[in-house]
């Protein structure tokens, strides 16, 4: 997995049960509105990193309402103007960061001092309940899935579409050395083909002239014989 976070990366399978099945719907979804949006993405009439970005962030809340709207297990609302997904104790959110999956989600940060109170109060609930667990239980890094303030985190281009989602708990800085996040997990990532080199082939095919490699060709002038000239 190509991330920067310094914390734990939890295996898909280490989720509880109820938040792999949060994903099996969430990844689709978010897939699509980055596929929808990449072939609309059109720079002769002025779409940029900017436009696209926005529409992101407002086509993926309508499309998570959707497909959350008739489920057994899970709600959504929009408290203070924030997506807030909501079910089998978890408070889940959604935030869009960065353009590939190669996001610096160490700098994905929820209670810097110009963020809103919504995503300021996500890390400091989980700061709290944090310190809660710590006095009373004598391991705490097993109280993990305890934290119920999540983040969904997406990144992607008009390019390549979707290239990451992420799900982790974050923690207020202070709380913290180096990293936002108690824990984090890549939901999905994007598969990149290997560059193949120049002038590859499958064994067995013909190669293409116009696959070939460039030779190198040296031209050198040619000078007269003196002796081969004069009069027949």
């Amino acid at each position: 997995m190509r991330m920067s976070a310094t914390v734990p990366c939890m295996d898909l399978a280490g989720l509880p049960q109820p938040l792999q099945g949060l994903a099996a719907s969430v990844v689709p979804a978010l897939r699509q509105v980055y596929d929808l949006n990449a072939e609309r993405h059109d720079d002769l009439v002025g779409d940029d990193a900017m436009t696209f970005g926005f529409n992101i962030y407002r086509n993926s809340w309508f499309r998570l309402e959707q497909e959350l709207g008739e489920h057994a297990n899970w709600a959504t609302s929009r408290p203070e103007g924030s997506l807030l997904i909501s079910g089998s104790g978890y408070r889940v959110h959604v935030y869009r960061c960065g353009q590939d999956e190669a996001v610096d989600l160490d700098g994905f940060r929820l209670d810097d001092a110009g963020a809103s109170l919504t995503k300021q109060d996500i890390a400091r609930t989980n700061g709290q309940l944090k310190l809660a667990l710590e006095e009373t239980e004598p391991k705490p890094s097993e109280n993990s899935g305890e934290l119920r303030e999540l983040v969904i985190v997406h990144a992607g281009n008009p390019d390549d579409g979707c290239c990451g989602v992420w799900i982790g708990a974050p923690l207020p800085v202070e709380r913290v050395v180096g990293s936002p996040w108690e824990w984090v997990a890549a939901l999905w990532l994007i598969e990149r083909a290997e560059a193949s080199a120049p002038g590859s082939a499958e064994p067995g095919l013909p190669v293409r002239h116009d696959e070939l490699p460039e030779p190198d060709v040296e031209v050198k002038p040619v000078e007269d014989d003196e002796s081969s000239t004069g009069e027949a």
